[in-house]
């Protein structure tokens, strides 16, 4: 097996002591495990602060990112942990983001993966939402 940490210009590896993203080769398939994403930008500081909505989508854009990065694509994805700070204010609203994520990315029901939701309180006090996800894939 072959491990290989992932971090992208545009997503630059974090302060603390993790990576963007773990690739594992295992000959014929392919696992990328992407840590906590959350909207953040090529600094490493936080956008659209106080915005729900667009924080959600900075996450899934930056996941998008370092799966392209990494040949693969959305549907490749088998599981989403999808940590929300309030998420009884922000739970309708984040499934709409969801929903519209997948649709823009050909995600027919079968493709979405499977998924968890739990109210968490994040790394930063401006953070509203952080997602990780586990994609797998065939070489």
């Amino acid at each position: 097996m072959k491990k290989t940490a992932i971090n992208l210009s545009s997503l630059p590896a974090p302060a603390a002591s993790f990576n963007r993203a773990l690739e594992l080769d295992f000959g014929g398939h392919k696992l990328l495990i992407i840590s906590g994403t959350a909207s953040v930008g090529p600094k490493c500081r936080t956008m659209h602060k106080g915005k729900f909505d667009l924080q959600a989508r900075q996450a899934y854009k930056n996941i998008k990112d370092i799966l392209i990065n990494r040949g693969l694509k959305v549907k490749d994805v088998v599981k989403w942990t999808i940590y929300l700070k309030n998420i009884d204010k922000d739970y309708a609203l984040f499934n709409k983001v969801r929903d519209q994520f997948f649709k823009e990315n050909k995600a027919a029901r079968k493709d979405m993966g499977a998924s968890v939701c739990v109210q968490a309180k994040l790394c930063r006090k401006d953070l509203l939402v952080e997602i990780e996800a586990t994609a797998l894939t065939k070489k």
